[in-house]
C-alpha cells in the first residue's frame, strides 16, 4: 500500500501557495508518497498539479457535489474534467444530506442519486467515492443501518469507499469486517485511531480523541492484514484534531505505519 495523507489535516497551513507549497514538502520529507487533496481556491489546478508533481506526490482522488452534480449535468462534466486532468479514476463525494440521514427512505433516496451520477461517470471509466463518519450507522430497525443500504443498493461498479477507520469505531461496528464487506469496492482508506483519553467525570461518559495511528485503540496489525486482503492500494492518514503540531502527528502515524507493515 502506498502511504498517504488527507490533507484536512493539515488545513490550518494551506492558506497561502507559499504554505501550501510548505505542507507538501514536509509531508513528502516524512516519507509520504500520495496525498489526497484540493486545489486550493488561489490556485489554478495546472499551477497545483505541477506543484504536486515537482514535489513528487501522487494524487489519489478528486471531488465533486453530490447534490450539483445530481441536478445539474454541467456539474458531472466538471468533475469528470478535473479527475481526468489529475489522472484519477475516483470523485469523492460529501456525507448524505441531513435530511435524508434519519430515514430507511432517505438512504434509498441517497442510493438512488448516487446511482444514477454512477451511470454517467461509468461512461468515462470512473467512479464515486463515499467516506464514511458514524452517523450511517444510525439503526433504522431490525438491524438495518443506513451503510447497509449504501453498500448494497448502489452500483458496484460505480461507486466505491474510502472506509474511515476511526469513524467505523465510533459507529460501534467491527472495523475489519466492515473492510472485508466492501472487498472489490475499496482501493483506498482512511487510517485515524480512536483513542479513549481520560477526564471522564461519570463512569458513563466516552471521553475519545482522534489519535495517530498505532496511538489508540484500534487492532493495527488486523486492520492491515484485512486492507492487503482485499488490494487496498491508498493507506491515507487523516487526523481531524492533532494535540500539537500536525506534522509530529502524521511522523507518528508514518513510523507506526512502517512497524506495522505498511
Amino acid at each position: 500500500m502506498k502511504r498517504g495523507v488527507q490533507t484536512f489535516t493539515v488545513r490550518d497551513y494551506m492558506g497561502s501557495r507559499e504554505e501550501v507549497e510548505s505542507s507538501l514538502r514536509k509531508i513528502k520529507e516524512i516519507g509520504y508518497d500520495s496525498v489526497q487533496t484540493w486545489t486550493p481556491p488561489f490556485m489554478t489546478n495546472e499551477e497545483f498539479k505541477a506543484l504536486l508533481d515537482e514535489i513528487g506526490l501522487e494524487t489519489c482522488s478528486s471531488g465533486g457535489d453530490y447534490e450539483r452534480m445530481l441536478e445539474d449535468p454541467a456539474a458531472i462534466e466538471k468533475a469528470i474534467e478535473q479527475a481526468k486532468f489529475f489522472g484519477v479514476e475516483y470523485i469523492g463525494i460529501g456525507t448524505l444530506p441531513r435530511e435524508l440521514r434519519e430515514s430507511e427512505s432517505g438512504y434509498r433516496q441517497y442510493a438512488e442519486g448516487i446511482n444514477k451520477i454512477a451511470a454517467q461517470l461509468k461512461k468515462e471509466n470512473l467512479k464515486l467515492l463515499y467516506h464514511n463518519h458514524a452517523l450511517e450507522f444510525f439503526s433504522l430497525g431490525g438491524g438495518l443501518k443506513g451503510m447497509d443500504i449504501i453498500l448494497n443498493e448502489t452500483d458496484p461498479d460505480g461507486l466505491h469507499f474510502t472506509l474511515d477507520t476511526h469513524w467505523l469505531t465510533a459507529g460501534g461496528v467491527n472495523v475489519v469486517d466492515w473492510i472485508y464487506k466492501v472487498e472489490g469496492r475499496m482501493k483506498i482508506v482512511h487510517f485515524k485511531d480512536y483513542a479513549i483519553v481520560g477526564g471522564a467525570v461519570k463512569i458513563e461518559d466516552v471521553c475519545k480523541n482522534f489519535a495517530e495511528v498505532g496511538e489508540g485503540n484500534i487492532d493495527w496489525p488486523k486492520v492491515v492484514k484485512a486492507c492487503k486482503d482485499i488490494g487496498v492500494e491508498f493507506a491515507i492518514v487523516e487526523q481531524d484534531v492533532c494535540p500539537g503540531d500536525p506534522f509530529d502527528s502524521l511522523k507518528i502515524s508514518f513510523d507506526n505505519m512502517v512497524k506495522f507493515g505498511v
